[in-house]
């Protein structure tokens, strides 16, 4: 009979070199589904994303978006048709519409995990096919975009499968033609025509690698790249061309919007470099660190798909993204793209001290950030520390933490399964990949369930919104609003159906109710002598915003 220690020392290890495939889709998918439900619309892009998917839902027409009964054509609606969809699914079985929403970019945040493991194995084998998306999943500054509803997300999954499809095509022509097309479609309804034009020119440079044309080296498999391209641009600009049959003059602005995007600006592309460095350092970790090594140690392959591929995809996005405009977290979403494929290489290639330091940081970090939202929930809920929950009351004046057993529940065994993990998990070359993965999804489960009903109470406009509806005057002949910004908006039209006309429109001065806003250093507008401020309000935990509704006199 073996000894107690033989015994456990022969035991299969929870999680292997690399991890096995079942592992990392479980943690993928426990990852996408934490956060996205149970709670209102969130001000920022998670209520203008919700609003405009609603709007398809409820007004007439598929081809022009609109936000609060206004067009909108920030990005095409590839995003909002889906989510449209899921939003009225979810409302069949009782869910709200937004949690439905969110579920879309759940979808369209897979389809970017499946790409990078899937570009990943095709240029660095299968153990990387497994390590990208726990690298993805573990950016930092990535999290709360894709658990928003988050029209970006189309543009990572354009990005995943285009790389996965252009280290495919030379080797399995079919199967990479149909993922390119796919990703072209994507890029053109989901993002925009400038994505498409940097994918199509990538695609166009890849037949330049002597590797490329070694493995293509068939006229079947070569045609197979512009094939592709042919389909998948004309799918892109399905949109469109609609849209330039029906409202050329709409069409003409969605282009000239796409070509400024295009030809970046030299003096921000230089200017700004030091700010997009700044933002990268942390908000690309531990992609950007891992990434860059794995760019040293291979630097002599160059002139392969292995290297050209995801770094000529990162400098296009790079010069687009620093000559567009300053440097701002969300703006950076797209870089993470070949940042998690080249990542993958990398990280299995860390000399062993570098590799165990990733991993104490990662365990350090995310213990100590778990701890740390234990005992806010605690301060929250209790009272105690008194100092740590004063510091929360006044963020959030007025809230009263609610005890929900499930979710504490919860939080508990993902807590106890953090600490077993740490204790089973064997140090091996690629732990720190996991560490990090599972890190983010612990800290994240912890927030989605502990501090949730907190965040909710003090980014949701939902009490302000039914506030407003209670003071409108019954007889009126439009609503209009000035200074509102596109979240605000959002919010108002998802909980109170107000579609408000800018006030500074011909239209909307005819209105006979005004709701406006004002925020830091600003002040209330001068109206004349016609108006009567009916109502004032504000969110508890936000000093700077300011929402007054005026009627106009009848008299």
């Amino acid at each position: 009979m073996p000894l107690p220690s033989q015994s456990f020392a022969h035991r299969r290890p929870l999680i292997g070199d690399p991890p096995q495939t079942g592992f990392v889709i479980a943690l993928c998918a426990l990852f996408l589904l934490t956060g996205l439900f149970g709670r209102d619309p969130w001000k920022g892009d998670d209520a203008l994303h919700i609003a405009v998917a609603l709007g398809f839902a409820r007004e007439p027409g598929w081809l022009i978006p609109t936000l609060a009964g206004q067009i909108w054509l920030d990005t095409p609606p590839l995003f909002h048709w889906v989510a449209s969809l899921t939003g009225r699914a979810a409302a069949l079985i009782g869910a709200s519409f937004a949690d439905g929403v969110r579920l879309t970019s759940a979808l369209f945040t897979a389809l970017w995990l499946l790409g990078s493991a899937g570009a990943a194995r095709e240029l660095y084998g299968a153990p990387a096919a497994r390590i990208a998306p726990l690298i993805a999943i573990a950016s930092i500054g990535a999290v709360t975009y894709l658990h928003d509803a988050q029209a970006a997300t189309t543009l990572l999954a354009a990005l995943g499968l285009g790389m996965w499809a252009l280290a495919l095509i030379a080797r399995r022509p079919l199967h990479g033609g149909i993922v390119l097309t796919l990703a072209l479609a994507l890029s053109g309804l989901g993002t925009g025509l400038w994505l498409t034009a940097i994918l199509l020119l990538t695609a166009a440079l890849m037949p330049l690698l002597p590797v490329w044309r070694t493995v293509a080296a068939t006229p079947q498999r070569m045609l197979a790249l512009p094939l592709a391209m042919l389909a998948g641009t004309a799918l892109a600009a399905s949109w469109y061309v609609a849209l330039r049959l029906e409202r050329p003059e709409l069409a003409a602005q969605v282009w000239d919007e796409d070509v400024a995007s295009l030809l970046p600006d030299s003096a921000l592309l230089v200017g700004g470099m030091s700010s997009w460095v700044k933002v990268m350092a942390w908000y690309a970790w531990p992609a950007l660190p891992v990434a860059g090594w794995a760019l040293w140690q291979r630097r002599s392959q160059w002139r392969s798909p292995v290297l050209t591929l995801p770094l000529v995809l990162m400098l296009l996005l790079f010069v687009q993204l620093a000559g567009d405009g300053i440097a701002r977290n969300q703006r950076a979403l797209p870089l993470l793209a070949p940042l998690v494929v080249l990542g993958s290489a990398g990280l299995p290639k860390l000399r062993r001290g570098a590799a165990n330091a990733l991993d104490w940081f990662g365990v350090m970090t995310f213990s100590l950030l778990g701890i740390i939202i234990w005992l806010g929930w605690v301060a929250m809920y209790t009272g105690w520390p008194a100092r740590l929950a004063k510091t929360f009351s006044r963020l959030e004046p007025g809230f009263s933490m609610p005890f929900y057993f499930m979710a504490v529940s919860l939080a508990v065994i993902m807590s106890l399964a953090w600490v077993w993990l740490l204790w089973r998990s064997p140090r091996t070359p690629t732990r720190g990949a996991v560490s990090w993965g599972c890190g983010m999804v612990l800290i994240w489960f912890l927030v989605s369930s502990l501090w949730l009903p907190w965040i909710d109470y003090g980014r949701s406009y939902r009490d302000v919104a039914r506030q407003l509806a209670e003071h409108l005057p019954e007889e009126r002949t439009c609503v209009a609003y000035a200074g509102l910004q596109e979240s605000q908006r959002a919010a108002f039209y998802y909980f109170a159906g107000l579609k408000p006309l800018a006030y500074a429109s011909g239209t909307g001065r005819r209105c006979s109710v005004l709701i406006a806003h004002y925020g830091r250093g600003g002040r209330k507008p001068a109206l004349d002598a016609g108006w009567t401020l009916k109502w004032e309000g504000r969110r508890p935990g936000d000093r700077h915003e300011h929402f007054l509704m005026y009627v106009k006199n009848t008299t």
